[in-house]
């Protein structure tokens, strides 16, 4: 079972706490369709989606680099990121991590060039984050070598004040307490069972768990030990001792090594985005062992493995992979469709960076100040504290929403300083329709960009495009004319070899 994180999101100035409990609930039950394990929550409440310094944002993207999960779930992908760039730049990190974006109520179907031109913003993603982060980053690296804090969900057991980190005196006895104990050859969940039965939350009131536990016993930081972006720095004084740290170390690597027999973990290319055509479902990774003991691997309906509610047949995955890789490389290979993609990639990225985007953000900038101005206001004249309290969660959202917005009014400048012209693009494209079709990576990156969704019948495919027509509907591949299905008798029964045959013919 994949393990997967939720991360969720509002905004105090036009959302509710109950926003995250919808969110929440919703990403649970698209978890439970998909047969994936929630093994955590990433909730930024009050913080608007335009600014990316969101501390449980951040705190995923760091955890990412630990490997422990491989899909994080949102309830819309507004609440991952409003603006394409940072989209781009931090699904690219998380898939450098392993880690894959899924909206639980966005289906696919009707993706357009707007993909493709995310991921050839991912593909600019370290020219991008050179030229707009510089001074950003000039000041983190300041606040490092001074020793201050910058901010983010400090782990537990530390806590600052006037910027600097210190040992929390309740909670740093606590984190001794479990790495001694861990050390010393408990298990994870005794260890939970114990602390919670005590009355010991985590600072967020929620009882401890194994997993939970997991993350604390990995974090560096309890050894005194931080660095970002090249600087290092001992602002974090130390908690746990050297050989207690590599002691744990120890015995989360030999858990990890018992917990998983030799057993090659195989990638399933087309996860999220291969749908059943008689019911609809998710095709979910599935394997069978033949009667030698070999191992095959299968596309599966999920109704039909969870609840037996429908009768499509398995899919042979590498030969469905293959075959759904070589319609689309061949696909690419026309000059006519390149071009029709680098027309609406050109017209994608206008939409996004161009001088009409940067008024309409500096339209909503001076709007949203005139409303900083009537809550500042309003909040002199706030005749009880529990009024001037809401009035003061309005302007704390307002004003990061303000933050976010000149952020991306800085962005669409260098966007528009960049010039990406269609020979830019379209040299890009072909980088695709001439890739070597049997490198795994190569393979990978190809559905990542191109397919919106692979219906799979039990006698035909159809495979989406994220190219829309002349008429804005979604590109089907065919062997000869678009918007016309593609059919090859008993599908379920090809092997690979079989495909090719059949596709040459």
């Amino acid at each position: 079972m994949p393990n997967a994180v939720i991360y969720a999101r509002y905004s105090s100035h036009s959302q509710t706490e109950q926003s995250i409990e919808g969110q929440l609930r919703e990403c649970y039950a698209y978890a439970e369709r998909l047969g994936y394990a929630v093994i955590h929550e990433y909730i930024d409440r009050a913080i608007t989606g335009r600014y990316d310094d969101r501390p449980e944002f951040q705190h995923m993207i760091q955890d990412s680099k630990k490997k422990q999960f491989e899909f994080a779930l949102v309830w819309k992908l507004d609440r991952f990121a409003r603006n394409r760039y940072d989209s781009a730049t931090y699904k690219y990190k998380l898939k450098q991590n392993g880690v894959r974006v899924l909206s639980a109520m966005e289906n696919l179907g009707d993706g357009d060039e707007s993909v493709i031109l995310e991921a050839m913003l991912e593909a600019f993603a370290e020219y991008y984050s050179l030229n707009l982060s510089t001074n950003i980053r000039r000041g983190i690296r300041e606040s490092v070598l001074k020793g201050f804090s910058i901010g983010g969900k400090t782990p537990l057991g530390y806590a600052v004040k006037d910027k600097k980190v210190f040992m929390d005196p309740e909670y740093a006895p606590i984190i001794r307490e479990l790495y001694t104990r861990y050390a010393a050859g408990e298990k994870p969940v005794e260890i939970a069972k114990d602390i919670n039965s005590r009355g010991i939350r985590t600072r967020d009131g929620r009882p401890f768990t194994g997993t939970s536990l997991n993350f604390i016993f990995k974090n560096r930081k309890y050894l005194g030990e931080f660095s970002l972006h090249g600087v290092e720095s001992d602002f974090y004084p130390p908690i746990i001792d050297p050989s207690t740290f590599e002691a744990v170390q120890r015995r989360l690597l030999a858990a990890s090594r018992a917990g998983q027999p030799a057993k090659a973990k195989v990638p399933y290319l087309m996860t999220g985005k291969a749908f059943c055509g008689l019911c609809g479902g998710k095709l979910i990774g599935d394997s069978g062992k033949s009667r030698n003991g070999s191992i095959h691997n299968y596309y599966s309906c999920i109704e039909r493995k969870k609840r037996n509610a429908c009768t499509k047949k398995p899919e042979v995955k590498d030969a469905l992979e293959k075959f759904v890789i070589d319609q689309t490389v061949a696909y690419l290979s026309e000059a006519e469709n390149l071009n029709k993609i680098a027309i609406g990639i050109l017209k994608a990225y206008d939409k996004e960076f161009n001088v009409s985007a940067s008024k309409e953000l500096e339209r909503q900038l001076r709007k949203l100040e005139k409303d900083i101005d009537k809550y500042t206001e309003a909040f002199a004249d706030a005749p009880t504290k529990s009024s001037r309290s809401k009035i003061s969660d309005k302007l704390i959202a307002m004003e990061a929403e303000k933050e976010g917005i000149e952020f991306d009014i800085a962005k669409n400048k260098i966007a528009n300083e960049i010039k990406i012209s269609k020979n830019n693009i379209l040299e890009w494209l072909k980088l695709f329709a001439e890739g070597d079709s049997d490198d795994p990576s190569f393979q990978k990156r190809l559905i990542d960009v191109f397919i919106n969704a692979v219906y799979v019948y039990d006698d035909r495919v159809i495979i989406l495009f994220n190219v829309k027509d002349d008429m804005r509907d979604p590109v089907r591949i065919e062997t000869e004319l678009l918007h016309q299905i593609l059919f090859y008798p008993n599908f379920s029964f090809l092997s690979s070899r079989t495909f090719g045959s059949v596709f040459n013919k």
